[in-house]
């Protein structure tokens, strides 16, 4: 090879024909992989398709993951004796260059730059999917060699690239109308086995009403649906119920049994736990809206608190005691008054104030075309404290949206029942504002929602029994669905 492509040494490691072209394969110390399929004219190369894999080394389920990563790669197995070992290769796309230009070994030093850029991300999205991935660097040769040493296997990088299961995706689609950009993904199968489909656009506004596990059961297949549409969503989990979003199913005859046209896949995710890696800072809160939950009753002494709050800008209570002590817009009394006051707040929410996890960061999306799940731990949490969490959580994302801006995201509440019967125009308020910013909401009840709410949803979806689900869509006749099974963990009802 005569081409001078930075990240070198570069050794060829086969040379040969096939299926009539001029093929090189070179390996750099990184085990980064070129494959140069040469463009011979009149016996003179005059350019080459460059494909490029980065091995890492791998343990778990790398046939999910595989299916699951909207990025070209693949993997290898290899059983030698009572041992086996995994290799998977991440790649670009193959891409054509010309000798004859200038700048052509400069855009294989791009794409091999973008390639080991991204091995972190991947690396951590292989482990949301149960699946260990290291650096060959970083692993014993003895590990892999067997590997990448076997002529067959480097021979697979010649056109190695393989399409996903993810593709499936694309196999149902409206053609007109205003939905034309929302795939339509499977919710499950009717009594009669028929697979009901429904457009993911339409379940970003959804109320759930059920009892127990139907309700969190619903929000679980509601939320893949979402995700495989790369919709962050925001998951408020009180029982551990969705912490298996990250790893792949262990029923795939489950799957296949009910005709799900998806593998088991494991979903990008992040769990946070309310005190401890996520707190909410006071200046978001309605502080009118707490003090009403703690039972006092002055409404003219709450105003005027709420408003010098807001002017002060502080995280916690204790910050916020100092510096409204010294401030001169209240009188001696109402000083002593809003002091007492704050520090019975901070004793009744020890831990649930400090600085503010970046609404950038709750809703971020991850490369690809999956959507992350965010998980927030609440189970600790007494119903106050939970109330006024996902309260103040939900102002600071629409908060955080300006005027015209649109969230992408979606915001998972499977129980909603002790938010609405706190205070119920509060809760109205924060929701429908929530709503006006372009964010999703899927919210769980006992009950049917106050009226305001239900007006902005474009699904009910009601729990007859078991996984058996009525569900009404806004413009489209009432249906029945059981429930497909989860494609990552395995939720019960």
């Amino acid at each position: 090879m005569d081409l001078k492509i930075d990240y070198g040494p570069w050794e060829t490691i086969f040379a040969g024909t096939t299926y009539g072209h001029e093929v090189e394969i070179i390996s750099n110390p990184e085990n980064f992989f070129l494959v140069l399929i040469y463009d011979k004219r009149d016996g003179k190369r005059m350019g080459a398709v460059i494909e490029g894999y980065k091995a890492f080394f791998a343990k778990g389920q790398m046939e999910a993951f595989i299916s699951t990563l909207p990025r070209p790669c693949f993997g290898v197995e290899k059983t030698m004796g009572g041992k086996t070992g995994k290799i998977f290769f991440l790649s670009f796309d193959p891409f054509y260059i010309d000798f004859r230009q200038e700048d052509f070994v400069r855009k294989i030093d791009v794409a091999i730059q973008k390639i080991d850029e991204n091995s972190a991300t991947i690396v951590d999205l292989a482990r949301a999917s149960s699946l260990d991935m290291k650096e060959l660097a970083s692993v014993s040769k003895t590990e892999y060699a067997p590997i990448l040493g076997d002529p067959f296997v480097i021979k697979t990088l010649i056109g190695g690239q393989r399409q996903g299961e993810l593709s499936k995706m694309d196999l149902v689609q409206t053609q007109t109308g205003e939905q034309d950009s929302s795939k339509v993904l499977q919710l499950g199968l009717s009594k009669t086995r028929e697979i009901m489909r429904e457009q993911s656009a339409n379940l970003k506004r959804t109320q759930i009403i059920g009892q127990g596990l139907s309700l969190e059961y619903a929000s679980y297949i509601i939320a893949e649906n979402l995700l495989l549409e790369n919709i962050p969503t925001i998951i408020f989990d009180s029982s551990d119920y969705f912490d298996q979003l990250g790893s792949a199913t262990p029923e795939a005859s489950a799957l296949r049994e009910e005709l799900v046209e998806f593998e088991p896949i494991g979903f990008p995710m992040r769990q946070l736990t309310v005190k401890d890696s996520i707190k909410i800072s006071i200046k978001d809160v309605d502080l009118f809206f707490l003090l009403d939950l703690l039972g006092f009753g002055d409404s003219e002494f709450q105003k005027n608190l709420s408003l010098i709050c807001f002017s002060l800008r502080s995280d916690t209570p204790s910050e916020l005691i100092g510096k409204i002590l010294q401030t001169k817009e209240l009188s001696e009394y109402d000083l002593l008054r809003a002091e007492r006051i704050l520090h019975i707040i901070d004793k009744t929410f020890s831990g649930l104030f400090g600085l503010a996890t970046p609404t950038q960061e709750l809703t971020k999306t991850v490369p690809g075309k999956i959507g992350r799940a965010l998980l927030i731990d609440t189970k600790t949490l007494s119903k106050d404290e939970n109330v006024v969490f996902i309260n103040t959580l939900l102002r600071q994302i629409t908060k955080s949206a300006s005027e015209g801006q649109s969230l992408n995201c979606t915001i998972i509440i499977p129980k909603t029942d002790d938010l609405f019967m706190a205070n119920e125009e509060k809760s109205i308020t924060a929701i429908t504002r929530l709503e006006n910013r372009g964010a999703g909401v899927v919210l769980g009840s006992q009950k049917e929602l106050p009226t305001e709410i239900s007006d902005t949803m474009t699904a009910k979806i009601n729990n007859v029994s078991g996984k058996d689900y009525a569900v009404s869509i806004k413009g489209k006749r009432n249906y029945r669905v059981i429930l497909r099974p989860a494609l990552s963990g395995n939720p019960k009802i």
